[in-house]
């Protein structure tokens, strides 16, 4: 049994390298996209569990819970706090205070072409429609780390309605960052500043890219959880209208459901929705039908995409996922608490906190049961 597996591997190896001769830098992003697209698949499930447990109770069971969990989580962090004994210097910076880019300074070096212990990548879902010529919201930030000392792989959801102070403009939704700042540059850095951790680079999808892809797979299979119907105003897209129940979804469907935000919970479930669709294309990229796709697949991801990672970076990443197929995935959202402030909704998170929960998610691969804050 050892024997075919080496073979497989083997097998997939000179597939791999016969089509990286024809579309080399392209195929080594799309190569490193798909496996992410599988991570995120792989995560999913471990996140919601039963497929058949819908999105919404999931969300719901936790806010139910809160209440009854809060003494409980807090006396739980502070033995873990003390056993571990992690020390946190004093911090200083406040959402009150103006974060320049060009001066944060990044916890510790960024490693070269990923040959340290640890990678980093900000994944970007950009709010940009066709005719755009300027950066616009972005709609979805997940910073994804590698571990490749213990093999563990963390993913960190920031809620677009985190409050920042952004350099020269004030105080707004870090999904704004990009628009009002010096680009995907400021989001990074603000980033960094709040959760103590350096990025490496980025990778940035848009509502296009995100539709192509999926209709180059001939679509998704989704358990519609609830009629969906909501005006949204935009030119393009500018209705969602979807019926409950299972099926299957192109690209358009698709985004639909991942921007639905109708409810009480608002982007919270909407995360969830998100998740439930990246589980759906991880499932269609593991089929064998998709197999004979790459060809025509590849080149509409790269299309769809942007990086500023480099063709070494990629490969580097790319090798140890391949090397490393099942990975431990470990997945948290930034902690915080809905604030409202002169009538706008944030998502406000404390600093300090926050780099002591994402310190350990990073290095540790341990979660925090914390998920509103006091």
């Amino acid at each position: 049994m050892e024997w075919t597996r080496m073979q497989k591997t083997k097998s997939y190896g000179r597939a791999i390298f016969g089509i990286l001769k024809g579309y080399k830098k392209a195929m080594l992003l799309g190569l490193f996209l798909g496996i992410s697209l599988v991570f995120g698949a792989v995560l999913v499930n471990q996140v919601i569990g039963n497929e058949e447990k819908p999105i919404l109770n999931i969300v719901e069971h936790s806010i139910q819970n809160r209440e009854e969990s809060k003494e409980q989580t807090n006396a739980s962090e502070e033995k873990s706090s003390e056993e571990e004994s992690i020390e946190e210097e004093p911090i200083e910076h406040s959402n009150d205070s103006v974060v320049d880019p060009e001066q944060l300074e990044p916890y510790h070096e960024v490693v070269s072409n990923f040959k340290g212990e640890r990678f980093t990548v900000l994944l970007v879902g950009l709010d940009r429609r066709p005719g755009d010529t300027t950066l616009s919201n972005t709609d979805t930030l997940i910073v994804a780390s590698v571990n490749t000392a213990n093999g563990k792989v963390a993913l960190l959801s920031i809620p677009r309605d985190t409050q920042v102070i952004i350099p020269g403009y004030g105080k707004e939704k870090i999904n704004a960052a990009a628009r009002v700042g010096k680009g995907i540059k400021t989001t990074t850095a603000l980033i960094e500043d709040l959760i103590g951790q350096s990025i490496d680079g980025y990778v940035i999808t848009n509502f296009n890219g995100f539709k192509s892809i999926i209709d180059k797979l001939d679509g998704i299979t989704l358990n519609v959880e609830k009629n969906m119907y909501y005006v949204t105003g935009d030119s393009s897209d500018g209705v969602i209208n979807l019926k409950k129940g299972t099926q299957r979804l192109n690209g358009a469907q698709a985004l639909q459901y991942a921007r639905f935000r109708q409810d009480a919970l608002a982007d919270i479930t909407r995360t969830a929705r998100q998740q439930a669709v990246i589980k759906a294309i991880g499932k269609e990229f593991l089929q064998v039908k998709t197999i004979p796709k790459l060809p025509w697949l590849v080149p509409q991801i790269v299309k769809s995409v942007e990086t500023n990672l480099s063709i070494t970076q990629l490969w580097g990443m790319t090798n140890y996922l391949l090397r490393n197929q099942e990975p431990e995935i470990a997945s948290q959202t930034l902690p915080g608490n809905f604030l409202i402030e002169n009538d706008i909704s944030y998502w406000k998170a404390n600093a300090q906190k926050s780099r002591a929960i994402v310190k350990r998610l990073f290095e540790e691969g341990k979660t925090s049961s914390t998920f509103f804050e006091n």
